[in-house]
């Protein structure tokens, strides 16, 4: 199995599958992937992606995907688009990416993304940058809130919310002949938290801090907060910090590969760690196909295992 074949592999254990890592396909035709995912919840995902070359050295990627746990405690269906445009130069890389996601009845998001990375036969380096634009549906508020001065206020009024994020990481990967290990983390940044209310005596609320914010729209970052720890959602949600680490290894045969991720939501602080493994293998007709498989465990609510198969079609 070649480079390009388990690190495509290896990534499909994060579902972003291979919409945020075109660079792997530099040198290739082009490619079809699908995948799908279950969860003891009785949540579902299922994404595919489309690619191919430009140039020897330019390539592209467009994905979709659609998550679907209202039949359990999230009670969210979240729909998903991304595509990237990538150029390798020789040493340093290029990406520029956009992308966005709709919480039914929830939230929408646009985000639009960079990256620059070095890499050499066995090493690769990436600083990674996003910058999102999120706004909720219209919502009903009926309760009262404690002001960033200390004072309480009751309101009762109908408002239209909004808020940006802006996201800086980095990522680190080694590889060989037999194994791949991968480290990064992202920070996010929140502001413009601000409202539109059908009542202009609240415009004083338009530019909300985060802690007045959460309690104007209480119901609805709850709900995100708790989603944010579900490996389904956790690619459409609203993050302080993301840190992962992936190792792989090709038996020549198979590939083996084991993920670590651990993320705190930007609303309650709640904290999601999950553990996940698969085994992926070439068929005859030189498709690749992944089974995976793990666990989720985060604040206040049950864990939550999963189960997922990811296919790679090269054209």
């Amino acid at each position: 199995m070649n480079n390009d074949s388990r690190n495509r592999l290896a990534r499909s254990l994060t579902l972003i599958a291979l919409a945020t890592s075109a660079e792997t396909a530099v040198a290739q035709s082009g490619f079809i992937s699908m995948g799908a995912e279950i969860d003891d919840e009785s949540g579902y995902l299922v994404l595919g992606a489309i690619g191919g070359s430009f140039s020897a050295n330019t390539t592209w990627d467009l994905a979709a995907s659609r998550a679907d746990t209202s039949t359990d405690f999230s009670s969210l269906t979240s729909t998903a688009y991304d595509g990237s445009i990538y150029h390798d130069f020789g040493v340093v890389g290029l990406r520029f990416g956009f992308g966005g996601w709709v919480e039914e009845d929830f939230v929408q998001a646009d985000t639009v993304s960079a990256a620059f990375d070095l890499h050499g036969e066995a090493w690769s380096f990436a600083l990674q940058t996003e910058f999102r634009q999120s706004g909720l549906d219209p919502f009903n508020i009926d309760r009262t809130i404690i002001r960033r001065d200390g004072s309480s206020l009751t309101i009762s009024a109908r408002a239209d919310c909004e808020f940006d994020d802006t996201g800086i990481g980095a990522r680190v990967g080694w590889s060989n002949a037999n194994w791949d290990l991968d480290i990064g983390g992202m920070s996010f940044n929140y502001d413009g938290f601000g409202c539109d209310f059908n009542l202009p005596a609240l415009d004083f609320l338009r530019s909300a801090t985060r802690d007045e914010f959460i309690q104007l729209a209480d119901r609805v970052t709850d709900l995100l907060s708790f989603t944010a720890g579900r490996h389904l959602l956790l690619e459409n949600s609203f993050l302080d910090s993301r840190i992962g680490a992936s190792v792989s290894y090709d038996s020549g045969a198979h590939l083996y590969s084991v993920r670590y991720d651990r993320i705190e939501d930007v609303f309650f602080g709640r904290t999601a760690d999950t553990l996940s493994g698969g085994v992926g293998f070439v068929l005859s007709s030189g498709n690749e196909i992944e089974v995976y498989a793990g666990i989720t465990h985060s604040d206040g609510q049950p864990n939550v295992a999963f189960l997922g198969v990811f296919a790679l079609l090269p054209r």
